[in-house]
C-alpha cells in the first residue's frame, strides 16, 4: 500500500486542504491505487524528509535546503519520495496498468502551461497564505507566520503584505481575468472536460488541485469562491464537479 503524506488542518468536515498536495491525493485516486494518509505538521516536514532520506525539493529564500510534501512511502517497492511531479511519473513507472498522467515528451508543455497559470493566481497570493494560517494547527500556522514572508522578500508580517480592501478586491479581479487565457487554452480542446481530451492529466489535476484548495481553505459559502466559482461561466466549478470521484479522503 502507499502511504500518502499530507499536512492536516483543524477544519470540520474535511482536514485535507493544501492545494498542493491534493494533485497527489487526486491521482491516487484515479489510479485507483490503494492507499492512505498520514499527517505531519508543517514544522516536523524537514526532520521526517531528512530521517526517511527524502531529497530536498528545493531551495528557502537563504539558500538552505527547502523539504516539501507531498510525499509518499510505497511499502511495494521501499520508495520514499517528494514533490508532485516526480511522484506523477512514479506511479505512472512503477503502476503501468493504471491511466497515464504525464504523457511521455509533455513535460516542458506541461511546465510551461502551469507557470502560466500559477502567474495569474500571484495578486491574490498573499492574501491565499494569510487565509491558511487561520485553518491549520496551532504549530503549523506559526510556522506559516514566521517562515512566509521571506519568501515575499520582506520583513514586514503576512498580515502586513496582504492587500486589503479596494486592493482586495481588485487582486481578485485580476486573477479572474488572467483565468481568461487559461479557459482559451481549454476551449481549444473541442469541447473536451479537460486539457488533452476526455481523460484528465496532470495539469488538470494541478489546476482542480489549486481550486479545490481555494474552496476549501476560504469556504465554499465564502465571497472567494463564490466568485471563483463563477468565472468564465462556471468553467472552473465545473472542472472540480469533473474531479469530483477523485476526491476521497482516506
Amino acid at each position: 500500500m502507499i502511504t500518502f503524506f499530507d499536512v492536516p488542518s483543524k477544519l470540520h468536515g474535511t482536514i485535507a486542504w493544501s492545494p498542493i498536495n491534493w494533485r497527489i491525493r487526486l491521482i491516487l485516486n484515479y489510479k485507483q491505487l490503494p492507499h492512505k494518509t498520514e499527517w505531519v505538521e508543517y514544522p516536523d516536514i524537514e526532520a521526517f524528509s531528512k530521517k526517511h532520506g527524502i531529497a530536498p525539493t528545493g531551495k528557502k529564500p537563504d539558500g538552505s535546503p527547502l523539504y516539501t510534501f507531498p510525499a509518499i512511502y510505497d511499502d511495494a517497492t521501499g520508495v520514499y519520495l517528494a514533490d508532485s511531479v516526480p511522484i506523477a511519473q512514479y506511479l505512472d513507472k512503477t503502476y503501468p496498468d493504471t491511466p497515464v498522467v504525464v504523457p511521455a515528451g509533455t513535460e516542458a508543455l506541461m511546465q510551461a502551461f502551469l507557470d502560466s497559470y500559477f502567474s495569474k493566481w500571484g495578486p491574490y497570493m498573499p492574501i491565499i497564505i494569510l487565509q491558511i494560517t487561520t485553518i491549520v494547527n496551532p504549530v503549523s500556522s506559526v510556522y506559516f507566520n514566521e517562515t512566509r514572508p521571506a519568501y515575499f522578500k520582506t520583513n514586514k508580517s503576512l498580515q502586513e503584505i496582504a492587500p486589503k480592501g479596494e486592493a482586495r478586491i481588485q487582486a481578485l479581479e485580476t486573477v479572474k481575468t488572467g483565468m481568461e487565457d487559461i479557459k482559451k487554452s481549454y476551449d481549444k480542446n473541442g469541447g473536451k472536460k479537460f486539457i488533452m481530451g476526455d481523460s484528465p492529466t496532470y495539469t488538470d489535476f494541478a489546476i482542480s488541485a489549486y481550486l479545490l484548495g481555494v474552496k476549501i481553505v476560504f469556504g465554499q459559502d465564502s465571497h472567494e469562491w463564490k466568485e471563483v466559482s463563477s468565472w468564465q461561466g462556471g468553467r472552473w466549478a465545473k472542472l472540480l464537479e469533473d474531479m469530483k470521484s477523485y476526491q476521497a479522503v482516506v
